[in-house]
């Protein structure tokens, strides 16, 4: 019999053909994956597609086990998926499902903030005026030739992050595809330069400025801090450090600049660092305080604009509120400075006992005079900040004739490069990076160290101590040892000693070991009360009044092994000894 179709039977074989005919638009991954947002719970991966797709998210603690779905419900291009409920300073991979496209490896990861406070180590890569071409890509090859394999929790930009245009297509090429293996792992925090708005003077968070289309930032106090309601600047926590990222070009919604002592930006700032109880404190922006670069901080006239302003508004807020560090770029230049406090004037004003006044180099290396800073928050003369100028992300430009500035301790001109920073505990440590991931310039901070020049501690003979150095670092002990916690069990009196390879940090352990019994020492012990046994478990003599343990007491007893219970200070003891 004939294969018929009736009408409804025609009808639907057609539509189907119709349906499946019908090409299904890629949805591929255009721009991202990137991180933005991250904290001790959460994080936000933002990512584009080429058409509107409705992605999922997987995640899991394993590349290998993606146990979670994130689904995004409305259609779009520009996507900003949030990932909440999650443990704190924990690793996870993800891996992006689109429908017509899956992205993700065992490279795919991101690492959560440790909880507000901690003094797990974080760390930090930070460059500034990355203008395109190669040497911005040597940039990228140095730091990733220095960091290897080891993680790195953010990543901060002091401005400019394009040039050109500024537009969509100059943050594609020149930053999203350039900084592609770092974003899609790390968090970026990122600050605006003047290149960012075209050199215009456009107001703060202008929505027609692909920087503000671009980034995700926290400008409702949602990662701690005083909210801005603005994400040209704004603040957070990470650990135990305290960010603050600040808009030094642009007019505000009050038409005024952050130069201008009457600026909303300039009062949330202050309110800002007020509240902040973080242990470290680490502010930055474009334009620099202090340098001698391609600008000069002594000068407000033309590109120069507003330096000059800025360090006089600035300087006596931070060191009101004891900032940390100071990290800026724009002068197409890397300096740093010693922790300085109270300079205002201009280069030729410095006076390094009165505004520098620690003589070390802080480079921690072992050479003459290098051993940390050393700030205190409890005293006046013994805090500062240390100024950063970080403007050779992409390309140099001569510094000026009058160059360095004399605030700034250490400067090069001829050097593109980075900034990575390590911060635990108490210790933060800064390396100048160039291309070949070398370390140019480094230094090392102490914040708050309470070092014990000499430390007595008493043991009973056959106990055991843990002696444990102060300071986060390397160690040699007068026992060979080299961690920063050692267990000791003398046998007599003895003096310890730690001290860190450069010789800048000792410490002395003095442990005084009670004598066993049997020996004319020990039979000087006090007690309460003290009872005698033999070996049996019976009480031969007692004492229920105040003594010592003497050889008359001893020599009463008969030859054999006895057991002493001694009393004393409401703790009891059982001595063993053989007459």
């Amino acid at each position: 019999m004939r294969n018929t179709f009736n009408l409804r039977q025609q009808v639907l074989f057609f539509a189907l053909i119709t349906v499946f005919s019908v090409p299904i638009l890629a949805q591929n991954i255009t721009r991202g994956p990137y991180l933005q947002m991250t904290s001790s719970s959460s994080t936000r991966i933002r990512f584009r597609t080429d058409n509107d797709s409705k992605p999922s998210i997987l995640i899991g603690k394993s590349a290998n086990s993606l146990t979670r779905t994130i689904k995004q419900s409305i259609a779009a291009k520009e996507h900003e998926i949030t990932i909440d409920s999650l443990a704190s300073n924990t690793r996870y991979f993800y891996k992006i499902v689109t429908e017509t496209q899956s992205l993700g490896d065992s490279t795919y990861f991101f690492q959560t903030a440790p909880t507000k406070g901690s003094k797990n180590k974080i760390s930090f890569w930070s460059t500034g005026d990355m203008y395109p071409g190669q040497l911005q890509l040597d940039v990228v090859s140095g730091f990733k030739k220095f960091i290897g394999n080891k993680y790195t929790n953010l990543y901060l930009t002091v401005g400019d992050n394009v040039y050109a245009g500024a537009n969509d297509a100059d943050f594609q090429a020149n930053f999203f595809q350039v900084y592609q293996s770092l974003l899609k792992q790390s968090a970026a925090f990122p600050a605006v330069g003047n290149h960012d708005y075209d050199f215009t003077s456009r107001k703060q968070d202008d929505p027609n400025i692909a920087y503000f289309q671009s980034f995700s930032l926290p400008q409702k106090g949602e990662l701690g801090g005083i909210p801005s309601n603005k994400e040209a600047f704004y603040s957070f926590d990470y650990g135990n450090v305290h960010f603050i990222c600040l808009d030094s070009h642009a007019y505000g919604e009050d038409n005024i600049r952050l130069w201008e002592n009457t600026s909303a930006q300039l009062a949330w700032l202050e309110q800002d660092l007020k509240n902040n109880k973080q242990d470290w404190t680490i502010v930055y922006f474009h334009y620099p305080i202090y340098t001698k670069g391609s600008y000069d901080s002594d000068s407000n006239t033309g590109f120069n604009l507003p330096i000059f302003s800025l360090r006089n508004l600035l300087v006596p807020i931070f060191d009101k509120y004891q900032v940390d560090m100071v990290l800026t770029g724009h002068s197409h230049i890397y300096e740093r400075s010693k922790p300085l406090k109270g300079h205002i004037g201009t280069s030729d004003t410095f006076d390094p006992i009165k505004h520098a006044p620690q003589s070390s180099t802080g480079k921690y290396d072992g050479s003459e005079n290098s051993c940390p800073y050393l700030l205190e928050t409890s005293k006046p003369n013994q805090n500062g900040t240390l100024y950063v100028v970080n403007g050779v992300g992409g390309g140099t430009k001569p510094a000026r004739p009058d160059g360095p500035h004399k605030a700034m301790y250490y400067s090069n001109a001829s050097v593109n490069g980075s900034f990575y920073v390590e911060v635990e505990n108490n210790r933060l440590d800064a390396k100048f990076l160039d291309t070949n991931g070398d370390v140019l310039d480094k230094f090392t901070v102490f914040k708050n160290l309470t070092l014990n020049p000499s430390t007595n501690l008493t043991i009973d003979y056959g106990k055991s101590a843990d002696l444990v150095a102060s300071w986060i670092g390397q160690y040699n002990w007068s026992t060979n040892q080299t961690s920063s916690k050692i267990t000791v069990a003398p046998t007599a009196s003895t003096t310890f000693q730690v001290n860190d390879p450069q010789k800048c940090f000792t410490e002395k352990f003095n442990v005084t070991v009670n004598a066993p019994l049997g020996t004319l020492e020990s039979r000087q012990i006090p007690f309460d009360e003290l009872k005698i046994y033999n070996t049996s478990g019976q009480l031969i003599k007692e004492y229920n009044q105040k003594g010592n343990l003497t050889d008359e007491i001893i020599n009463e007893l008969a030859q054999g092994a006895y057991i002493l219970r001694v009393l004393w200070n409401g703790q009891e003891k059982s001595l063993k000894i053989v007459r």
